[in-house]
């Protein structure tokens, strides 16, 4: 006699994975000769995590953060991908779906502005 034994296991869909954050460093090992987008400036790494966490379509591309000084506070910008030209930023920009913010809103920015105001305030 034989006997089947059946285990039923209740399937759960994965959370789409939140992208890896980089931090300014990375940012800084960039070509200055490349471009970025420039997504959200936010007041608190707090609100960077939860953003990108918040935004499963950022997981196809690198994710990097830093922070600087204005007007006496601390500001966190979140950027997405390292391009060659301002061309290739643009198409990913024109295609880019994020809940949280439209495509005409991500701003497309030169490395080397990016690393400049980078150096202006401690990274941690």
């Amino acid at each position: 006699m034989f006997f089947i034994i059946a285990i039923l296991t209740t399937f759960v869909p994965a959370q789409a994975q939140a992208a890896e954050l980089n931090k300014a460093q990375w940012l800084m090992r960039q070509s200055e000769q490349a471009f970025s987008l420039q997504l959200v400036t936010l007041s608190s790494k707090q609100q960077i995590e939860r953003f990108v966490a918040e935004e499963p379509a950022l997981k196809d591309y690198s994710v990097a953060y830093y922070r600087y000084q204005k007007e006496g506070q601390l500001l966190y910008v979140v950027t997405l991908g390292v391009f060659a030209d301002a061309a290739s930023a643009q198409q990913v920009k024109e295609s880019l779906q994020l809940g949280r913010v439209a495509p005409e809103e991500a701003w497309i920015r030169p490395l080397d502005e990016i690393q400049a105001q980078i150096r202006t305030t401690l990274q941690r």
